[in-house]
């Protein structure tokens, strides 16, 4: 159905395929969902409720090439529950955008926003285009006609833009800088991730990668692991690189790391900083002088003590859960593991801190970024280091009481977590109308 004062397709959200395959990520979260819902003996009319995204927008995002012709895009944006605030979620550019996939994202936020504590709502959005087959200007083009398409939709109170694949200071730069022009005043708050001389975060480039080694600290020592890890990590993008980085500061090992192309191991360690710059100029990780070339099979079964997936979604499979060698995996990336996955760890006995915890840095920092925004005040590193690492273990520990009293992993004890409090405060508000 096209709405005719916005020229954007509303469709309307339809319950999943009961028969997805396992590398859906939809799949696999309405499998997590279902299951904590189970568990917590969901009121049938909240699961209903929760089961589907409150709203789906679809609209043609037309431009003009380099070469003077029109190329016509497609951009989406999901709203996933506005129970416990405005929407947060990310703005993916790839050509190969699936629905299904931020239809799991948008879920996905919520439920994390919720474990966390965070006032959000979880939304997701996306452009079917890749820019690093176009010129900035074509890219620039395509940002502010997909940001001046959602205009009665995204705000401070409404849905905040956030970074997410192919998107980064300069893209939420665009966002802001779009939407601000339409409004006719600056609104820093609506976007997260700028840059921080235009309202972004101290911290926000550490952030993902401090929450995981946080965790993985704390993981280790309730395992009765004293001493410095040995870490494996698949992904050499922003988020690897993050989470890298902090091995090396506080004192950890990285014996392993693989993109796409390929990877290096060194058992003695890797020198993290030569490493990345060598991907900085070849593309890839590959053929990196400081190590062994590996292939990314290799990569996952190399012994260690912890495994960081932090690259795509169902890395973790059937095929590849049985072969990882590591006593403890912490989900860098959104959805790293199958469900078929995290049944073959679960039963080979390898301890999983999931990415509802495992990448929560990404949600934190962002709420920490459209606080100070709203208050007009800017915290000092400092600040914003204790408190992501207080609200990181305080979910953690959250977590592990539920597992506990449930007797069930952490992973859905998590998502049980995210659902209880959505569906507490759900059903508190009751249904307008």
């Amino acid at each position: 159905m096209l709405d005719s004062n916005t020229n954007l397709e509303i469709v309307e959200a339809q319950a999943p395929s009961p028969a997805l395959a396992e590398d859906n990520p939809f799949s696999s979260m309405m499998e997590r969902f279902d299951e904590a819902a189970q568990i917590l003996g969901l009121n049938p009319d909240i699961y209903v409720l929760l089961r589907r995204p409150d709203s789906e927008f679809k609209f043609a995002i037309p431009v003009t090439d380099d070469y003077g012709e029109i190329q016509v895009f497609n951009g989406f944006r999901i709203r996933h529950n506005l129970s416990m605030g405005p929407c947060l979620g990310g703005l993916r550019l790839d050509e190969n955008l699936k629905r299904d996939e931020l239809r799991a994202l948008a879920a996905w936020n919520t439920w994390k926003c919720a474990a966390l504590g965070v006032p959000f709502g979880g939304s997701m959005g996306g452009i079917n285009f890749d820019p690093r087959k176009h010129s900035p200007m074509v890219v620039e083009k395509v940002v502010r006609r997909y940001t001046a398409g959602l205009m009665d939709f995204l705000g401070p109170e409404r849905d905040i833009i956030a970074p997410d694949l192919h998107s980064h200071e300069q893209v939420m730069a665009w966002c802001l800088d779009t939407y601000s022009m339409h409004t006719r005043h600056t609104e820093t708050a609506v976007v997260v991730g700028k840059p921080e001389g235009l309202g972004g975060t101290a911290g926000r480039h550490s952030a993902i990668g401090r929450g995981v080694r946080v965790l993985m600290e704390k993981r280790l020592a309730d395992m009765g692991f004293t001493s410095k890890a040995e870490v494996v990590i698949q992904g050499a993008g922003i988020v690897a690189s993050q989470v890298a980085r902090q091995m090396i500061e506080y004192g950890h090992k990285v014996i392993a790391m693989g993109d796409i192309s390929g990877g290096v191991h060194n058992a003695a360690g890797l020198d993290i900083e030569a490493l990345l710059a060598h991907r900085e100029s070849t593309g890839s990780v590959k053929g990196f002088p400081g190590g062994d070339s590996i292939n990314d099979s290799q990569l996952l079964s190399i012994k260690c003590d912890v495994l960081i997936p932090a690259a795509a979604a169902n890395q973790i499979n059937s095929k590849t859960a049985p072969h990882v060698n590591a006593k403890l995996m912490v989900e860098a990336a959104n959805a790293p593991t199958s469900g078929r996955g995290d049944t073959i760890l679960q039963e080979r006995g390898i301890p999983v801190v999931p990415d509802l915890l495992g990448n929560s840095g990404s949600v934190i920092i962002a709420y920490f970024e459209w606080v100070q925004n709203r208050m007009g005040y800017k915290w000092p590193l400092s600040d914003v280091e204790d408190r992501l690492d207080r609200m990181v273990l305080e979910a953690y520990t959250r977590a592990r009481n539920a597992a506990a009293k449930h007797k069930v992993g952490l992973r859905l004890a998590t998502c049980m977590l995210g659902v209880d409090r959505v569906s507490y405060f759900d059903s508190l508000r009751g249904i307008y109308g």
